[in-house]
């Protein structure tokens, strides 16, 4: 199943233990921070940590609903494998990533020197699970010129949710996504009208329950624009 948007190949591995245990108590959280010229960091951090008494039970077994249960070591060496792809990406340094197998909160962080090099993070681990996969749409990008950072996601996954078991639906039920955006500029609008500014000016936040997001309810897109 694809996982939200087009970050769903950076989280794979993360997300297989919520997955498999069809527990809707999961975060995602997207967090980006970009400078003037366009350079800065992001992270992005799935947090598992109120399903994590289940979770536990699950990793007991094989399988459970015909999904095998990865072991600590294949989640770990997936999670290798990702870094490994992210680090090689032209444009992106310091590459970091975590699994706490206590809390269940996994986290990716890196710096790029270009907002659109991120987008070579997404096909770069596309292709670790798919050597022919391409990058299929850009989900970010900031015009320097005219000081306009875009999140963007035109991928519906409505088809696929409605294709999925009611178990598997129910991962979704209420589970959220969080994306903080942050800024050296300050902010004069947002075109995401769930977004909020904070007060300072620097900083757009948007909450989204992922299951209105996946059936096209709501959007994770936005425009924002920041004075020059």
């Amino acid at each position: 199943m694809q996982q939200l948007f087009t970050m769903k190949k950076i989280t794979y591995s993360f997300l297989l233990l919520c997955l498999i245990s069809f527990t809707s108590c999961f975060e995602i959280i997207e967090q980006v921070f970009v400078k003037a010229d366009g350079s800065g960091n992001f992270q992005l951090v799935l947090n598992l940590s109120k399903s994590k008494t289940k979770i536990n039970s699950i990793r007991k077994m094989k399988t459970i609903n015909g999904h095998e249960v990865p072991s600590e070591q294949e989640i770990r060496n997936k999670i290798t494998e990702i870094e490994r792809a992210t680090a090689k990406t032209g444009g992106i340094s310091n590459v970091k990533t975590s699994m706490d197998f206590d809390n269940y909160i996994a986290t990716i962080t890196c710096n790029f020197s270009k907002v659109n090099q991120l987008n070579g993070i997404i096909k770069s681990v596309s292709e670790i699970d798919n050597k022919k996969s391409k990058l299929i749409e850009k989900s970010y990008d900031y015009d320097v010129a005219t000081n306009i950072f875009s999140r963007i996601n035109k991928i519906s996954l409505k088809k696929d949710y409605n294709k999925m078991s009611n178990a598997d639906k129910e991962v979704f039920a209420t589970a959220n996504y969080t994306a903080i955006y942050k800024f050296e500029n300050t902010v004069s609008s947002a075109g995401n009208k769930d977004a909020k500014i904070s007060p300072s000016k620097k900083a757009v936040m948007l909450q989204q329950n992922v299951l209105d997001v996946i059936t096209d309810k709501k959007s994770i897109e936005n425009k924002i624009t920041l004075t020059k």
